[in-house]
């Protein structure tokens, strides 16, 4: 139950600060709001893992720390930046029901790269989501 609940707090972050990036490139274009952002999210994280994880961030293998590696090219500033490229050409309603299509991309990638089990409820669930989000998206 608590990792539902994390997930919905995550929706919720996610689902914000889609709108404060688009109040926010009003002003400024995508690179720098990626970038500002970037920076104030590497201070905060940097300083929670230190202060609560030190000891496992300093016993990370070379394998898992590869992974992470990997997580941060395409998860932080590439994945930011497109997000925010297209929140600033099309805005929040539209761009962001199209990264929510991310549960397809997931769950295909948690069984072909992360080993986990396809079950008929997951793949179902996942179908409606994204079939949810082109719904959403073909309305004008």
């Amino acid at each position: 139950m608590l990792g539902v609940l994390l997930s919905l707090a995550a929706a919720l972050g996610f689902g914000g600060s889609a709108v404060l990036a688009r109040v926010g490139l009003q002003y400024v274009s995508p690179v720098t709001g990626t970038l500002v952002s970037l920076l104030v999210g590497i201070v905060i994280t940097t300083t929670l893992a230190l202060v609560f994880h030190f000891d496992e961030i300093w016993a990370l293998t070379a394998i898992a720390f590869g992974w992470f590696l990997l997580v941060g090219v395409l998860n932080y500033p590439l994945g930011r930046l497109l997000n925010f490229n297209s929140v600033s050409k099309v805005g929040v309603a539209r761009a962001t029901p199209v990264v929510g299509a991310s549960p397809l991309f997931a769950a295909a990638l948690a069984v072909t790269i992360g080993g986990e089990t396809m079950t008929w409820t997951i793949f179902v669930g996942t179908l409606a989501i994204v079939g949810g989000i082109a719904l959403i998206v073909s309305q004008k």
